[in-house]
């Protein structure tokens, strides 16, 4: 029994000496297996306490931060501000150059007020076309215009309005006197002739005062179609031009006045 208890202590003896100096095999090496794309790859907690730095390491950067010269720090920081500075100025060249090559704009053209004329009053309309077309030559743009005026048209002598009665008692006494030319007009006034000029008309007014009656000599209007032909200047000025001295020329009753070129009417 003695001797069995011994070969069991030789046999662990001789096992134990086999493992202890017998090469050992390598462990397999683990191949990761590949995410698939778009799923985070999970990170153990031991990893992460792994990747961040020992606690000893934080404390030795912080002491060796705080015994970093404060000299060193400050030559630091005025580095940092003299590159800011130099940075905002060069940005501020580049700003002020670009305005100083920007065009100046270009000047706006203003055009020259339009100068019109009105000329007139032409009484024929053979006068308004022979004068357009002499102007229309010379690049005058041309409008014309009918109007109205009163003209001149003789003179009268005649009693102003009174009763009808008495109306009727003068003219009865004028034609026993020999003066037919008479009428009794609206608010019964007296027409006693009506004449082409001014001395037959006094003549008129001389024997009726004879004959005891206070008369009055008036003038006489009618109203007469007219042209006027408004001017609106080219190039040429209408005053002084050559043209313009001749048209005056040949028809010396009409009149030029400067107008606005709004104007519709004279």
């Amino acid at each position: 029994m003695r001797y069995l208890a011994y070969l069991l202590v030789l046999a662990n003896l001789a096992y134990f000496s086999w493992y202890q100096y017998s090469p050992r095999q390598k462990p397999a090496e683990i191949v990761p297996v590949p995410v698939p794309p778009g799923i985070n790859q999970l990170v153990l907690l031991s990893e992460r306490v792994i990747a961040e730095p020992p606690a000893e390491s934080r404390q030795v950067e912080a002491v060796k931060e705080a015994a970093e010269p404060v000299e060193h720090r400050a030559a630091v920081a005025r580095q940092t501000e003299t590159r800011d500075d130099m940075e905002q100025a060069n940005a501020s060249s580049a700003v002020t150059q670009d305005r100083a090559v920007e065009p100046d704009p270009e000047p706006v053209s203003v055009a020259p007020e339009p100068v019109c004329h009105t000329i007139g009053p032409l009484p024929d309309n053979g006068d308004v076309t022979s004068i357009s077309k002499q102007l229309s030559g010379h690049g005058f743009q041309l409008n014309v215009r009918g109007d109205k005026v009163r003209v001149p048209a003789g003179y009268w002598v005649y009693m102003p309005a009174m009763p009808a009665g008495k109306a009727r008692s003068i003219v009865a006494d004028l034609d026993a006197q020999g003066m037919k030319d008479y009428f009794i007009g609206r608010q019964n006034h007296i027409s006693l002739g009506i004449f082409s000029t001014e001395k037959k008309a006094r003549k008129r007014l001389k024997r009726v005062k004879e004959l005891g009656y206070d008369a009055e000599l008036g003038q006489r209007y009618r109203n007469r179609a007219v042209y006027w032909l408004d001017v609106e200047e080219g190039e040429l000025p209408l005053l002084g031009l050559q043209v313009w001295e001749e048209i005056q020329a040949q028809h010396t009753d009409i009149r030029v006045q400067q107008v606005s070129c709004s104007r519709s009417d004279h």
